[in-house]
């Protein structure tokens, strides 16, 4: 592991039941931190960069609740009442909106998040720090630095088992556009191909 040191949005009334929320992964007895160790978990990289697995098992690891972005989006368009404000940037501002709720509900819970998102701009990483600071946790940007040969592989294999939702070739390149690999300042950890995936959860 190394370490680099508005158009308003609707409120969404999005429920789930209290004592299992959706994409929670209680893997620990409890999931509660105190407020000195409480983390707030940013994942960072593009379309396929292994995003998804590693805030799985970082979630499984640290009794973590996980949210992520593409599941709040598929649970929105089941939502008659805001289904049809799921298009463009419009949409991905409302579904971002719900996500900093649910993060900012489970951390005044006292429990740790894991968040699974592009998050392609330095911005969109520095307003969810700011969430975490807001309710005494500690915000850990984690990024996965994955060769653009592995993602494109992995892109196509997708097209065949289809294990997850395809991205739009358009979206593809806008990530890859606006993305800014994080740096120094946000103190980031990084995770790589290279890296034993056993032994980089035992240093979080």
């Amino acid at each position: 592991m190394r370490i680099i040191r508005k158009k308003t949005i609707p409120k969404v009334p999005v429920s789930h039941p209290p004592s299992a929320p959706p994409d929670s992964i209680p893997s620990k007895p409890c999931g509660m931190s105190d407020k000195t160790t409480m983390k707030l978990y940013i994942l960072c990289g593009l379309p396929f960069s292994g995003k998804t697995t590693l805030a799985k098992k970082i979630a499984e690891h640290t009794g973590s609740m996980l949210i992520a972005f593409d599941q709040l989006w598929l649970e929105l368009e089941k939502d008659t009442n805001v289904a049809s404000l799921l298009k463009g940037d419009e949409g991905w501002r409302l579904v971002r909106s719900v996500a900093k709720e649910r993060i900012s509900e489970s951390l005044k819970n006292s429990r740790s998040v894991v968040y699974d998102d592009v998050n392609a701009r330095r911005e969109h990483r520095e307003e969810l720090r700011e969430v975490a600071t807001q309710h005494g946790a500690i915000p850990v940007v984690v990024y996965t630095d994955t060769p653009s040969a592995i993602r494109e592989e992995r892109e196509k294999e997708n097209l065949l088992t289809k294990r997850r939702h395809a991205v739009e070739p358009v979206n593809s390149k806008k990530a890859l556009a606006q993305f800014e690999e994080p740096g120094l300042p946000e103190h980031v950890i990084v995770f790589s191909s290279e890296n034993n995936l056993e032994e980089w959860l035992g240093k979080l």
